[in-house]
């Protein structure tokens, strides 16, 4: 039953990371749904990529990103008016979505109505919570042409700002690039050792399989939450620990009844350990997530 509580508590909680502390936007998860979609239009297959996204369109017709991408192949096929219809047409459904704004700007901007397209990089920048260089750059060009210099230099050198930001976090993750088999990794590796110690005293001195049954799920979890990528090397480990000291190093119980306890909570340890760490290290990339 504690087996059964434990396990019914980690899925819950695995529900919960998956579609309730989910911190994407809805158009980023969108466009995660249109992925093929939108490789299509970013290899310049735009017949294919239209086609993809003509068919989204008649069975999901409010999806803002996949009129964003529409649009987008219609300006790349030198059609900007159905362009702006379609943009037009997401914004109606989901006005918060800032590549709309900055696509259309640029369109308007094209075009030369720069008090339209000054409006469109406002939004873009605002719905964009001011993180991305693009919109300012826009609405620089725009209020040059507008002759407000003061503000547009001041656009064009937070755009400026953002992009050296972005270039600088680029250029330290490859330092920030963890080995394989690193100091964290050894700390859980001994952690992983100390916790199938204490696993195999409660199989030994138990009297029921349900705490060792808890304990290997528990500490098996923690496995896969610590080392998403490499928990199964760790769990592989556990198990090689518990079966190799209960019957090379402590021996099974000379009494038969409760051999089998033993027994039967050693291999179910086993088995708890290999499902545990692939929980948690789904639980770990859905808190990623």
């Amino acid at each position: 039953m504690l087996e059964l509580t434990a396990l019914t508590a980690f899925i819950g909680y695995l529900i919960y990371l998956r579609y309730y502390a989910d911190q994407r936007s809805n158009a980023e998860k969108e466009a995660a749904l249109l992925r093929d979609g939108i490789i299509l239009y970013e290899t310049d297959q735009y017949a294919k990529a239209l086609a993809y996204f003509n068919d989204v369109l008649n069975t999901r017709p409010t999806s803002a990103v996949a009129y964003l991408y529409r649009a987008r192949i219609y300006r790349a096929l030198g059609d900007p008016q159905a362009a702006l219809v379609d943009l037009n047409r997401g914004k109606s459904y989901d006005d918060t979505v800032s590549d709309l704004h900055l696509e259309s700007g640029q369109i308007h901007y094209q075009l030369l109505d720069f008090s339209t397209a000054f409006q469109d990089f406002d939004k873009a920048i605002f719905h964009a919570h001011g993180d991305t260089a693009e919109p300012y750059q826009w609405r620089g060009l725009v209020r040059q042409h507008l002759r407000q210099n003061r503000e547009a230099e001041q656009d064009l050198a937070r755009a400026a700002q953002i992009e050296q930001q972005i270039r600088a976090k680029k250029s330290a993750q490859p330092m920030a690039k963890r080995v394989f088999i690193d100091k964290l990794f050894l700390l859980n590796t001994g952690l992983t050792v100390l916790m199938s110690v204490i696993l195999l005293v409660i199989i030994k001195y138990s009297p029921v399989i349900h705490w060792p049954y808890l304990w290997a799920a528990a500490s098996a979890v923690g496995i896969g939450f610590l080392e998403p990528r490499k928990g199964w090397i760790l769990a592989i480990l556990q198990a090689f620990l518990l079966v190799f000291s209960y019957y090379i190093l402590i021996g099974p119980n000379p009494l038969s009844t409760r051999r089998e306890v033993e027994v039967f909570s050693l291999f179910g340890s086993v088995g708890l350990t290999f499902v545990g760490s692939l929980i948690g290290s789904v639980l770990r990339k859905a808190q990623a997530n």
